[in-house]
Order: structure tokens, then C-alpha cells, then sequence
């Protein structure tokens, strides 16, 4: 393997001289210099010289990796290729590599076990957590013990974290159903189920229904929250189920006008539901949903307020570098506007004219 001093030697210069084009630490002002960094680059492309991360680890303290932390649960962890595009851009950007690591639901009995190799021992600089649901107390500790700098991917905390804007974007979406005059506006949150939750509530739950409620009130309108049926993850599974109680809810004399559904899946069950009902979208029912996916349901016409995963995946490492640099310094949270996609699923009622 062909050294810095190889490079020298061939080129005729100081091993410094070397050290400092190939780190990009010399900003060659004049022709001479140009000429004379363009030579050794091409001398050390030619000699096939590779840069050690080893002894560069050594040298700075850092060793140029990444860690990611997700749940082997695909319910707990955002797994979507616009994020870890996001992700993978920033981290190209930056000259760092991401190794990726998963963290099984670590029981309290297990507390006091090895924690991950990417955890215990100096092999990346900081962590980017996507574990956006469910995370075990016993990954908690584990990170505050190991005190890696670390970025929360889609949580909902006082500080380093990047997050979308759930509560605004509800604010937002609502206030784009009144400026249509809709006054008769229903909201769905996601539902919940039977059994008894394992983990906190995502915070986008509660947030996508406060923004709703803040923007109908400020319209001087009583909120309408149609809650849906607890259920099974079987049921959940099981569109009809949905269906079924949402049909109901358009049966009633002063059923909405507009429905803003608060969960990924939620337009396509409310375009079933209202052509069972014999309602026409949007001549007789508007409708709007939250999705979690731009691309599972992109041939069904309803509008949408789409998650940025790809501007999300740039904020957490962005952010995760500036935390490195400074790990004694928290980082404000991120958040991150939603994008809205409008396909002609709202139109005005009936009866405004």
C-alpha cells in the first residue's frame, strides 16, 4: 500500500505538502501550486493510495462514521427510502459513512447486558435514533449511560431531535377546508387499539387533533372528532372495519361536509365509506388525509399532507454534526413543515354558494 511519503518521493515535494492537497487543507493560489496539487492527485490516483481511517482516527479523534439505532419493528421505526435518501445525500455531503444497527426491545432483565458495539466502543462519532414509537425504557438508559451524541429521528423532545410539524400542518389543512366554506368539518385520529399499549402514544396522535381543534375553534366552530372503534392489530389490518364505522358517521342528518383523516390509509378508507354511503367525493363529501407514504396510495386522487422524509433525513444529520462538534451543547429541535399535494378531493359544499 503506497504511503503519503511514496507520493512525495515520486512528485518530489515534502510529505507535508502531500498531506495537506489530499486532506484539502491547501488552497493553491497560485498557477505553480495548482499545477503542483494537480500532480500529486494524479500520482496518487495512479499509485492506487488510499487514505487510512485508522490512522486518521488516531490522528483527530473522529473516526468519519455514523451510527443509525432502529427497532427490528417496522411499527417503531420509520422505514422509508425518501429518509435514508435524505440521510445518505447529507451524509455524502459531509464525507461520512452510516453504519447501521438494530436494537431489539431490550427487557428490563437485560438492562445490565453489552450494549451494541456501535454504543460501547469508539466506532462512530454520534447516533441518529429512528425509533419514532415504542422506544423500551432500557434504550433510553442505554444512551444516557454511553452519552453518544445522538439525534432522535421523528420524536417529540425538548432537544435533539427533528421532527415533522404534525400539529401545524392539522392547522394548516383545516384552515384550507374553511377557505373552501366548509363549516361541517369532521376529523378521524388514528385509532386505537384493544389491547393494552406497550409503549407512549406517538405524539403525532394528539398533535394532528389539537391542530384541527385550534383551527376550528378560531373559526368559532365546534370541533367534531369522529372516534372510531378500538381494534385488534388483526382489525387493523382489515379495511372494512373502518369502513364499516365510518359509513356509519356519513348515515347521520348532520353528517360533515369535509372529513380531515388523521392517519396514513385514512383517504382511501374514507373515499370506500362514502361510496358506500352514495356520496360523491368532492361534490358531496370533501375529502383530506395525513399520509405517512407518498407512493401507496399516489393512483387514488384524494389531497394529501405528506411527511418530508427526505428534508428530514438532511436535518438529523446536519444537526447530528453540529452536535458532534459541540456534544455539551443541546440542540434546539427541528421542525420540519409538511408538503401538501392537491389532487381535487376538496371543493366547496352545496350549500355555499
Amino acid at each position: 500500500m503506497p504511503t503519503m511519503q511514496d507520493i512525495a518521493d515520486r512528485v518530489g515535494v515534502h510529505q507535508a505538502t502531500v498531506s495537506n492537497v489530499l486532506n484539502g487543507k491547501l488552497r493553491a493560489t497560485r498557477s505553480d501550486a495548482a499545477r503542483r496539487a494537480a500532480e500529486i492527485r494524479r500520482v496518487a490516483v495512479e499509485m492506487g493510495y488510499r487514505p487510512s481511517a485508522a490512522a486518521r482516527a488516531v490522528r483527530t479523534g473522529r473516526t468519519g462514521f455514523v451510527g443509525m439505532l432502529r427497532s427490528p419493528s417496522p411499527a417503531c421505526s420509520v422505514l422509508e427510502p425518501l429518509l435514508d435518501a435524505g440521510i445518505d445525500e447529507a451524509l455524502h455531503a459531509c464525507g461520512l459513512c452510516l453504519v447501521r444497527d438494530i436494537v431489539d426491545d431490550i427487557s428490563e432483565h437485560q438492562i445490565n447486558d453489552p450494549p451494541p458495539r456501535i454504543v460501547r466502543e469508539n466506532v462512530v462519532d454520534g447516533l441518529l435514533i429512528n425509533y419514532a414509537f415504542g422506544t423500551p425504557p432500557a434504550v433510553r438508559d442505554l444512551l444516557d449511560r454511553c452519552r453518544v451524541p445522538a439525534i432522535w429521528i421523528n420524536r417529540k423532545r425538548d432537544t435533539n431531535c427533528v421532527r415533522p410539524n404534525d400539529e401545524g400542518a392539522a392547522v394548516e389543512a383545516t384552515r384550507h377546508l374553511l377557505a373552501h366554506g366548509h363549516r361541517r368539518i369532521a376529523f378521524i385520529p388514528q385509532p386505537a387499539y384493544e389491547e393494552p399499549a406497550q409503549w407512549e402514544q406517538h405524539y403525532s396522535v394528539a398533535d394532528r387533533q389539537s391542530g384541527y381543534e385550534q383551527a376550528m375553534r378560531e373559526a368559532g366552530l365546534t370541533p367534531r372528532i369522529m372516534e372510531l372503534p378500538p381494534m385488534s392489530a388483526c382489525d387493523f389490518l382489515r379495511v372494512g372495519h373502518l369502513v364499516r364505522s365510518c359509513v356509519q358517521w356519513l348515515g347521520q342528518p348532520d353528517r360533515p361536509s369535509a372529513v380531515l383523516c388523521g392517519f396514513s390509509g385514512g383517504g382511501r378508507t374514507m373515499l370506500l365509506a362514502a361510496a358506500y354511503a352514495g356520496l360523491r367525493v368532492p361534490e358531496d363529501l370533501s375529502v383530506m388525509t395525513f399520509d405517512n407514504d407518498a407512493g401507496a396510495d399516489e393512483h387514488i386522487a384524494v389531497d394529501r399532507v405528506l411527511v418530508r422524509y427526505r428534508a428530514m433525513g438532511c436535518a438529523a444529520v446536519s444537526e447530528l454534526c453540529v452536535l458532534i462538534d459541540r456534544p455539551d451543547v443541546p440542540r434546539r429541535p427541528v421542525v420540519i413543515p409538511f408538503e401538501f399535494h392537491r389532487t381535487g378531493s376538496v371543493a366547496r359544499p352545496k350549500d355555499v354558494s
